[in-house]
């Protein structure tokens, strides 16, 4: 079903954060810019990333089970970019970054976030062309006093 203009610009309305979701482990993992993140439990506390199903990352992610949303200062954008692309872009994402392993499952931390909330992937729900990937927030920080990028802030928008 193609949405007509009117609906789409609706759409375009709804106020997302613009997150890098990181799996895997060190620089042989992946990472992608993302704005479809929302907590959907407080007991247990869960968060939901979804990804399309074409996309590399959700390859990876079944098969390590984990995940970690970077969360970015206000003023991240460029940052938010380079993360920014087609999944045929490879599993390349964090060679040139520095990255830190998350204290339980060894997720890459993204070097600048403002925060992090890591997740054991405990549900995958399908979604259309994307899954929901429902993960158990086993751990977390906040590193930065800041304002965080969101679609309010940055030009980064993702309709699907």
């Amino acid at each position: 079903m193609s949405l007509d203009k009117d609906a789409l610009g609706a759409l375009k309305r709804l106020e997302y954060g613009v997150y890098i979701v990181t799996m895997g482990k060190g620089e042989t993992g992946n990472a992608f810019t993302a704005s479809w993140v929302t907590q959907v439990s407080s007991e247990p506390p869960l968060v939901a990333v979804a990804i399309h199903n074409k996309h590399q990352s959700a390859r990876l992610l079944n098969d390590q089970g984990s995940f970690v949303v970077n969360i970015l200062p206000a003023e991240g954008e460029p940052v938010a970019r380079s993360y920014y692309g087609p999944a045929e872009s490879g599993y390349e994402k964090l060679k040139a970054t520095s990255v830190t392993a998350s204290p339980a499952t060894g997720t890459p931390i993204i070097h600048g976030a403002a925060a992090y909330i890591e997740c054991k992937i405990v549900q995958r729900v399908a979604t259309g062309n994307h899954t929901l990937y429902v993960g158990e927030v086993v751990g977390g920080e906040s590193l930065l006093e800041s304002p965080v990028l969101s679609t309010s802030n940055c030009k980064l928008r993702y309709l699907g």
